[in-house]
């Protein structure tokens, strides 16, 4: 549209040869209506006045010429800006159509990819999976469509092999149904291994050409194995209902944005140190059937771990937050405080079974547990005040009483 009004605009632009030959004849004809009324007037005068009026008319046509050359150069100019408008005209033409090329031609490689994608052989599949990362490398502007694909791609139902480092032609079962559940493991491994390649922190890995920066990365109700995102730099960071087989490598993450992790299930250990998250962390709902290493993170906020069941140790040492919230959640072993730094911390209604360590810990203002139970007593600390209810005022009385060591 911006062509086709570019174009009208040069078309209105150009002077109309009627314009032009109109011009000229009432030129013609003022000169001539001029001398044919000197001619006139003037054919019975003397000598010296008809020499005054000849040099009167010649200094009148020299001004008419002097116009007539004026005239000349502005149609020269109008025909120097009428040709370059239609360079620019014909440049963004060319332009638009190489765009619209090269648009169709990724649509037309997307479309193929995204078949194959659903095809029943794995090395078919695997080579989609190369043909989009590659549309996503030479072309910036489709890189979250192709994450997101990718990411759909792993929402797709999957049961792992128990034998994941055996041979496929060696694994229990019938050899052909194991072959293709191995084939389809090695599909979700590389595409599992792309987002490790490209979102990684350029400046951990010396690979600056192949980042793609400011993208989500939306692993909600995927099926992860083994996943290796460390040192991943992304805006957004979303694992709602995400379920991990193995050992899931989230260290040093780069979060600018918010990472949730809601109605996720980790089977195998969950590794998230010296990870920073510039807006907040949130787990919620979600069960870790191993050791939680959250050891040396940093939230902007105050963090939160509600409703979740913690089967292994959970390391929250070196830890800088704005504060920790823990609500309604198990800890079915020890959780470990050990040089960390909170501004508040609030514990309510949660289960400790292990050891509570907070050796070590700082806490800015006040740690309040309230209404939690502990299979292990607590370690003593000067800023944690241990309350039964919130809706105690008297029990709240003496628990802080109790605390700061005051009678009543």
């Amino acid at each position: 549209m911006r062509i086709l009004r570019r174009a009208g605009a040069a078309a209105e632009s150009v002077l109309r040869p009627s314009a032009a030959f109109l011009w000229a004849a009432s030129g013609v004809a003022l000169a001539g209506g001029l001398t044919a009324g000197l001619f006139v007037v003037y054919r019975n005068a003397d000598a010296q006045r008809v020499s005054t009026v000849l040099d009167i008319v010649r200094i009148g046509l020299s001004v008419g010429a002097g116009t007539g050359g004026l005239f000349a150069l502005w149609l020269a100019t109008r025909r120097q800006r009428s040709a370059e408008q239609t360079l620019v005209l014909q440049r963004e033409v060319s332009e638009s159509t190489v765009t619209d090329t090269t648009e169709r031609r990724i649509t037309d490689q997307y479309s193929k990819a995204i078949d194959q994608l659903g095809h029943e052989k794995g090395a078919v599949r695997l080579g989609a999976v190369y043909s989009l990362e590659r549309i996503a490398q030479d072309h910036p502007g489709h890189r979250q469509t192709v994450l997101d694909v990718f990411s759909s791609y792993l929402r797709l139902p999957f049961v792992p092999p128990a034998d994941r480092g055996a041979q496929p032609g060696l694994a229990a079962g019938k050899p052909a149904e194991a072959a293709e559940t191995h084939a389809e493991l090695e599909v979700r491994y590389t595409i599992q291994s792309m987002f490790w390649e490209h979102l990684g922190d350029p400046t951990k890995r010396g690979s600056e050409g192949r980042f793609w920066p400011d993208l989500d990365l939306d692993l909600s109700r995927t099926v992860l194995v083994d996943p290796i995102f460390r040192q991943l730099r992304v805006r957004n960071l979303k694992c709602e209902g995400t379920v991990v087989h193995g050992l899931a490598d989230f260290a040093d993450i780069q979060a600018d944005g918010v990472c949730g992790f809601g109605g996720a299930k980790f089977l195998g250990r969950l590794i998230l140190a010296r990870s920073v998250f510039r807006t907040g962390l949130t787990l919620m709902s979600s069960s870790f059937e191993a050791e939680v290493d959250l050891s040396a993170i940093t939230v902007a906020n105050p963090f939160m771990l509600g409703k979740c069941q913690f089967s292994g140790e959970v390391d929250l040492s070196g830890c800088k937050s704005g504060g920790l919230v823990v609500s309604e959640s198990v800890f079915a072993d020890d959780v470990l405080f050990g040089s960390s730094r909170f501004d508040l911390i609030m514990v309510t209604e949660s289960e400790f079974r292990g050891e509570f360590q907070t050796s070590g810990l700082e806490v800015g203002s006040v740690a309040m547990v309230v209404g939690s139970r502990f299979r292990t007593p607590p370690d003593r600390h000067e800023k944690i005040v241990h309350v039964e209810s919130l809706s105690d005022p008297d029990g709240l009385t003496r628990a802080l009483a109790g605390h700061f060591g005051v009678e009543l």
